[in-house]
């Protein structure tokens, strides 16, 4: 009935574009802004193609390169978790290790030989 829907700006288009681009599904997405996956769809193929944001991202060495992007900021967050998780385990050793020395450092337990007849 004439209605002509809502204008999304370039960069509001390249914005949402870029989250499905690092991994995230097109359905979270679009719900997340509050657009149709069509609309999003459509964005996507005009990035692809270069219509939206300049240059043309269908080229195959450009999706090559957006996909190993997204496997090496998938690897690094694996290695962050790692390294987070080796510092805790550092972190309970010294402190396993400070409670062993002290409790045989003689807390309360004496050395002294008795005598025995």
């Amino acid at each position: 009935m004439g209605a002509r829907g809502r204008r999304f700006s370039e960069e509001f288009k390249l914005h949402v574009v870029q989250e499905v681009l690092s991994g995230e599904r097109q359905a979270v997405v679009a719900r997340r802004h509050s657009v149709s996956v069509n609309s999003l769809s459509l964005w996507m193929k005009a990035y692809r193609t270069g219509r939206l944001g300049g240059g043309a991202t269908g080229d195959p060495d450009v999706q090559r390169l957006l996909a190993e992007n997204r496997q090496l900021k998938e690897l690094l967050g694996k290695k962050e978790l790692e390294l987070e998780f080796l510092k805790k385990a550092e972190a309970f050793a010294r402190e396993l290790k400070k409670d062993i020395s002290s409790i045989g450092s003689g807390s309360g337990v004496s050395r002294r030989k008795k005598n025995v007849r």
